[in-house]
């Protein structure tokens, strides 16, 4: 999960008393291997506290993200190539039906066109299809149709949407790492632009983040329920959240629940109080000094690429959260990450690593951190962990993310 475009891009360079962390190669993709990474980077970067049972699903590659992209051999000779959410994964078979329809005679025009077409999963087994194109002659939109057309024929049952996406300036989309400059144009084919997610009830947007494997993703609410323990008077703020699937899956355990993302894309979470932001420099000042925003909070937070958190961690200790659950990708900056906490009074209490995408040579590890009240980090004032109360300070709004997404319906000839 460490795919989010909502972190500030530009991170502070440690100080000159900031010790290199260790590093321990690079990360193998087998569970064992990431097993035995882990321990010696613990060992090895002196991390305390102890490492918790990993927390993993069975990843099936019907249920995880595709795509079709087209690749350039030279100048004037592309080629579309699948690619899987991680090297060596079969393809479905709906996905090789439709590269291999995309490749008859009576659809040149169209295929000639796609950049990439982005099978977006459920989590289910069915799909939702976000095609990048650009249709510069009325063939190429006439072939277009004819493709929705044999979709919604042959394939009803496991396509449930197909909408074009154009992004302007022109470039690669990909919904985990959206360029902050960006627009997003989706022309409406057929369907929702809404997918559920899988059988929970809740639904993500077509041009949105969700990690490419979903089982591990739909799972891991319950695990950070198991890991914290929240009373029904506390108070969940969930940063860089994408669909906020974390938030609504989490919001029945919590008596508020809040989500903060940068991109201006349509949300469907009723029971959670959705900010359009970046998280950066005085974010949580302004935040908790709005109203109804006293009582225990803990704030989770999945920066993108293991992004640093810099100044934050001051921040944030600063307006003394209950908990604070760090879930990184890089444990090189997960190092520094640590020590910044604890210096700010906040110790590490949990290490639970979590193989999101099985398969792949990326995992994250979530850290838990919690107030010391008890001064065993040898501050001489124990820290207070005091509940959170209102900031007597003017909240601004939080609403000015540089990336939007525009909804057109045209009609095709």
């Amino acid at each position: 999960m460490e795919n989010r475009g909502t972190w500030n891009r530009t991170s502070p360079k440690p100080g000159p008393k900031d010790a290199a962390p260790k590093i321990v190669g690079p990360i193998p993709p087998d569970l064992e291997g990431k097993k035995a990474y882990l321990e010696n980077w613990v060992k090895e970067n002196r991390i305390p506290g102890k490492i918790q049972s990993w927390f993993t699903q069975p990843s099936k590659a019907e249920t995880s993200d595709w795509r079709i992209h087209s690749q350039m051999l030279s100048k004037t000779n592309r080629v579309l190539s699948i690619e899987g959410p991680y090297k060596g994964a079969k393809p479905p078979k709906i996905v090789l039906d439709i590269d291999a329809q995309i490749r008859k005679p009576h659809l040149s025009k169209f295929r000639k066109s796609v950049l990439q077409i982005w099978f977006r999963a459920t989590g289910d087994g069915r799909y939702g299809l976000a095609v990048q194109t650009i249709l510069h002659s009325a063939e190429a939109t006439r072939e277009f149709k004819t493709f929705m057309n044999y979709l919604k024929h042959e394939h009803s049952s496991d396509i449930l949407c197909c909408h074009q996406i154009q992004i302007r300036p022109v470039q690669a989309f990909d919904p985990a790492h959206p360029s902050p400059d960006s627009q997003i144009e989706l022309h409406k084919g057929f369907g929702n632009e809404f997918l559920p997610i899988a059988g929970t009830g809740q639904m993500f947007h077509i041009a949105d983040w969700t990690p490419r494997a979903k089982e591990p993703w739909l799972a891991l609410p319950k695990r950070i329920r198991e890991a914290i323990h929240p009373s029904k008077e506390d108070k969940f703020l969930e940063c860089h959240a994408g669909p906020a699937y974390i938030a609504e899956a989490l919001s029945p355990y919590f008596s508020a629940s809040y989500a903060v993302d940068q991109r201006n894309i349509p949300r469907q979470v009723p029971h959670v109080r959705m900010i359009r932001s970046t998280v950066e420099k005085d974010f949580f000042e302004k935040f908790f000094a709005g109203k109804g925003k006293e009582g225990k909070w803990t704030i989770y937070l999945d920066p993108p690429n293991g992004k640093s958190l810099g100044s934050l961690v001051s921040k944030m200790a600063a307006c003394r959260p209950e908990r604070i659950l760090l879930n990184s990708s890089n444990l090189s900056v997960a190092t520094t990450e640590i020590k910044k906490f604890r210096n700010e009074g906040y110790m590490l209490r949990k290490i639970i690593p979590l193989d999101l995408e099985p398969g792949s040579n990326t995992f994250q590890t979530l850290f838990l951190f919690v107030p010391d009240r008890a001064g065993l980090l040898g501050r001489k004032t124990p820290h207070p962990g005091k509940v959170i109360k209102r900031i007597e300070k003017p909240a601004t709004d939080m609403s000015n993310a540089a990336e939007t997404i525009r909804f057109t319906q045209k009609r095709r000839k």
